[in-house]
């Protein structure tokens, strides 16, 4: 990471370091934008702070850290989606997006088709899945399931229904929209055809990068707390940290962690802003499934290593595993990712 990615960093975490476990949103949403954490992936002729992907990954980690219940992932997907586009008003727009209006956008596939009624309008039908704090968003960023359209849509009007789901995973609030020939705004259509093909790339790429980088900050959370509680917690009079065979379980962990924090960290160096390309979309899926099963791995680990007051819901443990639980499943389906991985993999060797 670069100086200025080092000290946003730190700067987040310290300023998140005196929030509870898992963190509010309806307080950390406010120090978003009142500290111009929204900024950080703007380019710097759009009024932002130029990092890019690996801006809006360093913040997701912080997030991860904290179980942050804040809408930061969406929000960060429908900025840059803006800021992509060839919006007449897209200065004006990327301001507001950065300053508090909330737009929300989904975390799972879109399974949306567009028709054409005549007269040059456009109407929607399908799901958006795992969108999360949708019941606060004004518009939320979609994507056909062919990759033909990329818009902004207004929540607020007729042929769109948001249902909340159920969800083990308490840190975050999930709902799926559901449009039934719902009238697109053509003003409001960010990219058609290929170039929506590009865009729809790029949004899932960034979508898998970021997923990836919170796991990573919450087992690397977890874990700092699963050793805190074995150079606490004594039996046989003497701490559990002093037992040989748990040292040796948290520094497989901690192997486990590096590796996919570096995976991610090399992977974001590696491609810089260029994520809409068939090599970063294969690079984003291999580094969300690493990071993912990680954390998974993490988190059940940690459960056991935490003896019987891991299982208590007073403890924060549940809550690590339930997140990543719910990380490995959101973006593509799992074995939708292994089997890409290998076909990229075969491909590259053919």
């Amino acid at each position: 990471m670069n100086a200025d990615l080092v000290e946003l960093q730190q700067s987040v975490r310290q300023v998140l370091a005196g929030a509870a476990v898992p963190a509010d949103e309806q307080t950390t949403w406010p120090l978003l934008v009142e500290l111009g954490w929204l900024l950080v992936s703007v380019p710097e002729e759009l009024g932002g702070l130029g990092q890019g992907p690996s801006g809006a990954c360093v913040l997701q980690i912080e997030m991860g850290r904290r179980l942050a219940a804040v809408p930061c992932l969406p929000a960060m997907l429908a900025i840059d989606a803006v800021c992509q586009s060839g919006l007449a008003d897209r200065e004006n727009r990327v301001e507001r997006l950065t300053g508090g209006d909330y737009v929300a956008a989904p975390l799972a596939e879109c399974a949306l088709s567009l028709e054409q009624t005549g007269a040059g309008k456009s109407r929607l039908t399908g799901l958006a899945s795992a969108v999360p704090s949708a019941d606060r968003a004004s518009h939320a960023l979609v994507w056909t399931t062919a990759g033909d359209c990329v818009a902004l849509v207004s929540l607020g009007q007729p042929g769109v229904q948001a249902t909340e789901r159920p969800a083990w995973d308490t840190t975050r609030r999930l709902f799926d929209l559901r449009f039934t020939g719902m009238e697109l705004d053509e003003q409001l259509v960010l990219a058609r055809g290929p170039a929506a093909q590009a865009l729809t790339r790029r949004l899932t790429t960034l979508r898998d990068l970021a997923l990836a980088a919170d796991a990573v900050g919450g087992a690397n959370a977890l874990l700092e707390l699963t050793v805190e509680h074995l150079q606490v917690r004594r039996q046989f009079g003497r701490p559990l940290a002093l037992f040989q065979a748990l040292k040796h379980r948290c520094a497989d962990l901690k192997t486990l962690i590096a590796a996919a924090e570096a995976l991610l960290l090399d992977s974001l160096g590696r491609l810089g802003d260029s994520i809409g390309g068939a090599e970063a979309e294969l690079k984003g899926k291999t580094v969300k499934h690493l990071a993912c099963a990680t954390y998974a791995r993490v988190a059940e680990e940690a459960l056991q290593l935490h003896g019987g007051i891991g299982m208590a819901s007073e403890h924060q443990c549940h809550l690590f595993l339930k997140r990543a639980l719910l990380n490995e499943r959101l973006g593509r389906q799992d074995d939708r990712y292994e089997l890409d991985i290998a076909d990229g993999l075969l491909a590259g060797l053919a």
